[in-house]
């Protein structure tokens, strides 16, 4: 297992007004995905370029954005996610009055992206790859969970699969293992806890990230007076692979 605590994530800054943090990938013990955390100031922007060794999902926790992808433009939200496909240009410009904050997946422990330049741009409405929040209703997963799938095949997805969960105090998911995928659960609001194999205790504070790997139990709880939410994150199409357990 490995926690990446907040305090311990690699940050870089690929222009001023951008700030990534690894949550997990190769470098973090990974063999099967990135996880980042893309923190762009107001006014600022990522630089045009495109995942060039797979698929990538954008999920915008909070701010205001406008999503080039390709040649169209369009704007998102807080909740809203979009699914990229290899080989496409994208960026991110922050349009709002507070930092925009966005968590970024790809099921591959070391991403290639490479910088190009942008052609035409139009205008336009997000296509079937993208998640309108305001347009989906969450179900409960599991008694005083409920979820949101983010990513998955009705999107275009070809080997991704995450949703946002978000647990009332003291609910719970119950224990489960994959036979042979990791899976990564960021805690983005709250005090969780996280099981793992025989230790059903450890903490998962906002801002960790947690990665499990392949054939080992694990759950998360929320021992906390107050919601908390999280994404959980699978380097595989859904449904993914799972066993439950005691």
């Amino acid at each position: 297992m490995g926690i990446n605590r907040r305090g311990e994530q690699v940050v870089d800054s690929p222009c001023g007004d951008v700030e990534v943090r690894v949550l997990q990938d190769g470098s973090t013990g990974s063999e099967m995905m990135t996880v980042l955390e893309v923190l762009v100031g107001p006014g600022g922007s990522t630089p045009y370029q495109a995942n060039v060794s797979h698929e990538e999902s954008w999920f915008i926790y909070s701010g205001d954005v406008v999503f080039t992808e390709g040649s169209t433009r369009y704007s998102l939200t807080s909740g809203d996610c979009v699914l990229v496909a290899k080989g496409v240009g994208m960026s991110v410009e922050n349009v709002g009055p507070e930092g925009a904050r966005i968590i970024t997946m790809s099921p591959d422990p070391q991403v290639v992206r490479e910088e190009m330049e942008a052609g035409d741009v139009e205008d336009g409405s997000p296509g079937g790859n993208v998640l309108i929040r305001a347009e989906y209703e969450a179900f409960e997963f599991a008694p005083g969970v409920m979820r949101v799938d983010l990513v998955d095949d009705s999107r275009g997805a070809r080997s991704s699969y995450f949703s946002e969960l978000s647990f009332s105090p003291g609910a719970h998911t119950p224990n489960h293992y994959h036979p042979a995928h990791e899976e990564t659960m960021f805690c983005i609001e709250g005090e969780m806890t996280a099981v793992y194999g025989p230790d059903d205790g450890v903490p998962l504070p906002a801002g960790d990230a947690f990665l499990c790997e392949p054939t080992v139990r694990h759950a998360t709880n929320n021992p906390s007076s107050l919601p908390s939410k999280l994404l959980a994150i699978h380097p595989v199409l859904n449904p993914p692979p799972r066993v439950m357990c005691d």
